[in-house]
């Protein structure tokens, strides 16, 4: 599945090769304003003559335009026209898990849970069945059919399916087509028994978080403990993937377990800036009910150069644009991929260290006056893609979306 941003870069490689330029390409990800969306270097160190002005003029035909370039010696550093490329990208949707469709041909058979019930399952087992869901649903939005068959076993797969296997050890005469996942051990002790005890004891975690940090308060003792389990369902996912899939987590003692606790905030920071971009946007949805502020226009219609703010670009060009680069990377590349989940989970983590600097910066919906309207209209756009991606990513980790929080 090649987004607009892989498909670019192939248009730009080829440009360089067929004018006598072997160079490698890299896309940047800080401080896009001052270095550039691109760094081109000549492979073997030789200068880089090329005609700037060609080169933008040739682009203007690509999926991403390019604006700018600076040439120093053997490298080049390469800005994109930026209200082309949201316009292009809000268009195009990459990020839409709706948008998905069975594209490359290969067939992938993932196996199913082993059980659905935490108290019964061992955190080894949990950490398995994760990685397994994780897995399928990656595979599911990068464009492959997957067999669904639950019956199936390892004689019964049709030779052109690729069968994914989640397993605890591994075995060196594998055959193909099946590749192997290690699920690293989980070391537990007297504390934590079993995935339902460490669930409470997650759910507890969170309760109090959402408490002290999140200012959360429900009158509603049920619907409070509903969200409190969810909440403490998403933490053990998110402490379950933040490790190497193939490494071991070690929960024998309480310094232990909350050493493994996520980082930045881990599930909590996820759910609660999901949270907060369904409020401003159902805000948004009953102030033009009520006639207090216009809808968004169509996305031709909308100024997408007054989107000026770093984070803005950011979240476009490092986050919403990379979505395909990203599920490429988790479920590897070739025949013999090498699978890796946590690659999913580190770029949410990122974006969302993005956006909520981003929003508590920046402020999205504004008054109703003529002159304020179009740059609200371009946030609104871009928050909403921010918001639609996460939705799809919380669906590629089987957490339970909040919108209130």
């Amino acid at each position: 599945m090649d987004g607009i941003l892989s498909e670019t870069q192939k248009l730009l490689s080829s440009y360089l090769e067929d004018r006598g330029h072997s160079v490698a390409i890299k896309m940047l990800d800080k401080n896009l304003f001052q270095m550039g969306d691109l760094l081109v270097k000549s492979k073997t160190d030789s200068e880089l003559l090329v005609d700037v002005q060609a080169l933008i003029t040739a682009s203007k035909c690509w999926p991403l335009p390019i604006a700018a370039i600076t040439i120093m010696e053997n490298s080049a550093h390469i800005w994109f026209d930026r209200a082309s490329a949201f316009r292009t990208a809000f268009t195009l949707k990459e990020w839409d898990f709706n948008r998905r469709t069975a594209t490359n041909g290969e067939k992938i058979y993932v196996e199913e849970p082993t059980a659905k019930e935490c108290d019964t399952i061992s955190m080894a087992e949990f950490r398995a069945n994760i990685l397994r869901k994780t897995i399928k649903n990656c595979f599911l939005y990068g464009g492959y059919t997957i067999i669904e068959n639950t019956d199936l076993h390892d004689d019964d797969i049709p030779s052109d399916v690729m069968h994914v296997k989640v397993v605890h050890q591994t075995n060196k005469s594998t055959p193909k087509p099946h590749v192997e996942v290690l699920c690293g051990a989980v070391l537990t002790g007297h504390e934590i028994q079993n995935a339902a005890q460490y669930i409470q004891l997650r759910a507890n975690d969170m309760h109090m978080t959402a408490l002290h940090r999140y200012g959360l308060r429900m009158p509603n003792t049920i619907k409070l403990q509903e969200l409190v389990s969810s909440l403490g369902r998403s933490a053990a996912i998110v402490d379950m993937l933040q490790t190497k899939h193939a490494n071991v987590i070690d929960m024998r003692t309480q310094q232990e377990i909350m050493r493994n606790h996520c980082t930045s905030k881990g599930a909590s920071f996820i759910l609660y800036n999901y949270a907060r971009l369904a409020t401003i946007l159902k805000k948004h949805a009953v102030l033009v009910q009520q006639g207090q502020l216009p809808d968004v226009p169509p996305v031709h219609e909308v100024d997408f150069s007054l989107l000026v703010e770093p984070e803005e670009w950011q979240l476009l060009y490092a986050y919403l644009m990379r979505f395909p680069n990203i599920i490429r990377l988790t479920i590897g590349y070739g025949k013999s991929p090498q699978i890796a989940p946590y690659h999913m989970l580190s770029f949410t983590l990122c974006l969302i260290k993005c956006l909520s600097k981003y929003y508590r910066r920046v402020r999205i919906l504004t008054e109703n006056r003529p002159r304020l309207q179009p740059v609200m209209f371009a946030r609104l756009c871009l928050i909403r893609a921010v918001f639609d991606m996460l939705k799809v990513i919380l669906n590629i980790f089987d957490l339970e979306p909040i919108e209130e929080m």
